[in-house]
């Protein structure tokens, strides 16, 4: 969701990621998180506004201004300039050589900086992941009736439909890329998007749930066409996501002609500790499965080492979302890591400190990741995609 979506998400990505997916990204978000964990007990009784969940009530569609049908100014800015809110736009593609690229244009990097910022990061096959990020004091330009979103010499634009993302490589020091995304599978969000708990909220639209990429990758002064499948997802809010959330997982992918979107959120104890699933399933004729809460049965598989050795804790070797009707889609991790973040590794030692004493080791990691997707009455049918962990505890 690209939590850069946060990598992809950062406040960091689209579980960057974003997220939620970066990206869909969140370092000064998790200090303040590890400050307000030191001195924030945990709540009695809360009332069901304080307790994170997903505004999906008649009224709070009506309070946001927004109906069933996603319109394209849902895609354009959402927040005023206020270093109080945060927004940015993720992408990821999937080429067809194997490639894995992420881009990622935010608002307010980090958290209250009022930055701007433009990521982007490429995995070849068999290689590691190459990334550059570009912070701006340009105040960049941001149209509100739809996405078009323009910071120094760098641009991403598009209508629900077709979509223009230009890294400039020149200014990024050669990595860079021109790419047209065309949407394939109808935009999709959970109820309004809006995962709230009080005044605090966090917003997910997925512009782009799957979509053909076409167009040039640069690395290293060597410009290349390319071809594959992309995604895109816009987040928005006014809290930095480490202050109202655990952790999450987030995944995307494709299984057959079926796009598939899953993610789970962990509540931070003090706005209520419960977890928030969100499902979606739909190919290029219509959408077959768009189910969040209590309509979403999530599970994880056993215990196991990270891939990464630097990593202590084990984590879940995969997380799975069944509905009712009998849809199930589960994720794996895989060894294959695009990303893996110790974030307190370039902290100073008396935050290192800080947070060993408290317990706390954030970490965001992106794999590639199998899927498994099983239909009512059907076979199951794999596939593949990414998957972000994003351990904000």
């Amino acid at each position: 969701m690209t939590y850069m979506r946060i990598n992809r998400a950062a406040t960091l990505p689209s579980l960057t990621p974003r997220p939620f997916h970066q990206l869909r990204l969140v370092m000064g978000a998790i200090i303040i998180a590890m400050g307000l964990a030191a001195c924030t007990s945990t709540p009695g009784v809360l009332t069901d506004e304080q307790r994170l969940h997903l505004r999906a009530a008649a009224s709070d569609f009506s309070a946001l201004g927004l109906g069933a049908i996603i319109e394209k100014r849902e895609d354009g800015r959402r927040t005023p300039r206020s270093a109080e809110f945060f927004e940015w736009w993720y992408f990821d593609g999937l080429l067809d050589d194997g490639t894995v690229v992420v881009v990622w244009f935010g608002d307010n990097w980090l958290y209250g900086s009022h930055q701007r910022t433009v990521s982007i990061e490429v995995t070849p096959p068999g290689r590691s992941t190459r990334k550059l990020m570009s912070k701006l004091s340009d105040p960049g330009s941001f149209a509100q009736d739809h996405a078009d979103v323009r910071i120094g010499p760098h641009t991403f634009e598009g209508d629900l439909d077709t979509y223009i993302i230009h890294v400039d490589a020149a200014a990024t020091g050669g990595l860079g890329c021109d790419f047209t995304l065309r949407r394939r599978v109808p935009s999709y969000r959970p109820a309004t998007g809006h995962i709230a708990a009080g005044d605090k909220f966090f917003a997910w639209l997925v512009a782009v749930p799957e979509g053909e990429v076409r167009g040039t990758l640069t690395a290293d002064d060597v410009t290349r066409r390319v071809t594959g499948s992309g995604y895109h997802d816009h987040n928005w809010g006014n809290v930095s996501p480490a202050d109202i959330f655990d952790e999450w997982w987030w995944g995307r992918g494709l299984a057959g002609e079926h796009t598939v979107i899953a993610s789970v959120i962990l509540a931070k104890p003090r706005v209520g500790g419960n977890r928030i699933p969100l499902f979606f399933v739909g190919n290029e004729r219509a959408t077959e499965v768009n189910a969040y809460g209590n309509a979403v049965a999530v599970s994880e598989g056993r215990l196991t080492h990270h891939p990464d050795p630097k990593h202590e804790r084990e984590i879940d070797s995969s997380v799975s979302f069944a509905t009712n009707s009998g849809t199930n889609a589960t994720f794996e991790i895989s060894k294959r890591m695009l990303t893996s973040s110790d974030l307190l590794e370039d902290k100073g030692f008396a935050l290192r400190l800080a947070a060993r004493v408290l317990g706390l080791h954030p970490w965001y990691t992106r794999f590639e990741s199998p899927i498994s997707l099983s239909l009512p009455g059907g076979a199951p049918i794999v596939g593949n995609g990414t998957l972000e962990y994003f351990e904000l505890n």
